[in-house]
Parts: structure tokens; C-alpha cells; sequence
């Protein structure tokens, strides 16, 4: 019971931040998604197998605090989930340079599509001016962008290091449990 209700402190408290001051920061153009950060922080953290779940949930609310037909961050987040646990598990990301650079490069990437996906589906056709004005809208500028990055790297070190000690916290609880008679 511990576990699930700190997991949901986490998804509600991402959530709650994204909405309430996130979106004040940068206005229109929110380039900063808290729950990419989350979900890349559980999957380096804890792997596919354990969070799997907790994904599902965290796409299940963000779909609908944020209003969105309901599905479609379930689906995205889930498949990117796969996709860094797979990745993470071929290249074995570790505490280096190499394995920062691969996590900057989930966070980049999970954040461009997650933006790009969201106006595709919400124009429900494929088109290229759509495509155009997608990535427009998206590196509007070259110093919003990487000043946006910026940003979202000191946040995931902020959500990697609450997530890791809530992990912790979890693991510790669990071996006590099995331990204890």
C-alpha cells in the first residue's frame, strides 16, 4: 500500500507542477514535459517490467487533467517506455557521459514527439503543412530551444533524484517486509 500511494504522490505532484507552473513559465510554447522526465527517471530507475503500470496510469492522467482524447499518452508513453528500456538495455546506461548523453537524447526525443504527436492527433490529418508547422512551432527559435532543454535537463535532474530516492525508499520497505516474519 505504501508503494502504490507514493507512486501516485509522484504521478499527481508531476502533473500538478506541469499544470500550475509550468505552463505559466512558457505560456504557448511548452516545450517542458514533466511527465516525459518522470517516465525516463522510472525506466533508468526501475526498468519496463516494474513501471509498466505506473506509466500506463501516469498516460491514463495526463490525458485527463490535460484534456486530451484519452489513449493517446497511454499509448506514447508506454511504447517510448519500451523503447528507452530497450535502448538502455543495449547500450547498459551507467552513471558516464555516454549513458548522460544517451538520457538527454530520450528526453530530447520524448519531448519533440510527444509535442509533435499531440498536434498531429489533434488535427486528425496528415498533411504536410501540418508536418511544417509541427516542427516550426517546435524550434521556434534556436535559443528558446536550447534554453528550453536546458531547463528540462536541471528538472530531470531534480525528478531522477526524487524518483531514485522514493525507489530507494520502496526497495528498503520491501526487503524489510520479506526479511520480517
Amino acid at each position: 500500500m505504501n508503494k502504490f500511494l507514493l507512486r501516485i504522490f509522484v504521478i499527481f505532484t508531476v502533473i500538478f507542477i506541469q499544470i500550475n507552473f509550468l505552463d505559466l513559465i512558457f505560456l504557448k510554447n511548452n516545450l517542458i514535459n514533466l511527465s516525459i522526465l518522470t517516465l525516463v527517471s522510472w525506466i533508468v530507475i526501475s526498468g519496463f517490467e516494474k513501471m509498466w503500470m505506473w506509466i500506463f496510469l501516469l498516460g491514463f492522467f495526463n490525458d485527463v487533467f490535460f484534456a486530451e482524447r484519452i489513449g493517446f499518452n497511454i499509448l506514447f508513453f508506454i511504447i517510448f517506455a519500451y523503447l528507452i528500456s530497450f535502448a538502455s538495455k543495449s547500450f547498459i546506461i551507467e552513471r558516464k557521459l555516454s549513458g548522460f548523453l544517451l538520457v538527454a537524447v530520450f528526453i530530447l526525443l520524448g519531448s519533440f514527439m510527444g509535442s509533435f504527436l499531440n498536434l498531429l492527433i489533434g488535427e486528425l490529418s496528415f498533411s504536410k503543412e501540418i508536418l511544417i508547422y509541427g516542427a516550426k512551432s517546435y524550434f521556434i527559435s534556436w535559443e528558446n530551444f536550447i534554453g528550453a532543454n536546458i531547463f528540462a535537463g536541471v528538472c530531470f535532474y531534480g525528478i531522477y533524484t526524487f524518483i531514485n530516492k522514493i525507489e530507494k525508499h520502496i526497495a528498503r520497505s520491501d526487503s524489510k517486509l520479506n526479511i520480517s516474519f
